[in-house]
């Protein structure tokens, strides 16, 4: 009982102090941290068709159909499906790949949530937008940076003596 009476105060308080902890989405926007996973943008530029982003996806969102000269015929996007676990953009060798902080999405149905390489470059949330630029700032905290690679060749050529 009192353990209930004591969340009552902390309630009464905050309630009587005037802050408020609700955001008037969507007229304000809220604040996203900066390792937020939202949409994913595609480079079809930059990607070598290499497949690993499919073979890593844990649910099969991505579906990559390649012809004999392993040249992408078909990129399909799944979002409905989409954990977004980040696999996909950690195992891209070029970039490809990202997930942006774009969370905003709304259909009538999940098919609509079914996005093809036609489809993804109408999409809104790629326009104007360059994917080396769309990453977190500290993405080289949790994949590697050169300077790191420059202090693991510094140590094996000090230790190889």
């Amino acid at each position: 009982m009192m353990g209930v009476l004591r969340s009552l105060g902390v309630t009464a308080k905050h309630a009587l102090k005037g802050d408020t902890f609700t955001v008037e989405y969507p007229d304000e926007s809220p604040g996203i941290s900066p390792r937020f996973r939202g949409t994913h943008k595609f480079s079809l530029s930059r990607c070598i068709w290499c497949r690993m982003c499919e073979e890593v996806c844990p649910n099969g969102t991505i579906d990559i159909k390649t012809n004999e000269k392993r040249e992408g015929e078909e990129y399909n996007l799944n979002l409905g499906q989409c954990i977004y676990c980040r696999l996909c953009e950690e195992v891209c060798p070029v970039d490809a790949i990202i997930l942006t902080q774009h969370f905003e999405l709304n259909a009538g149905t999940k098919a609509e949530l079914e996005y093809n390489m036609d489809d993804l470059m109408d999409v809104p949330w790629y326009k104007g937008m360059d994917p080396l630029e769309a990453r977190e700032p500290d993405r080289g905290a949790w994949i590697g940076t050169d300077e790191e690679d420059d202090v693991w060749e510094t140590a094996e050529s000090t230790y190889a003596d």
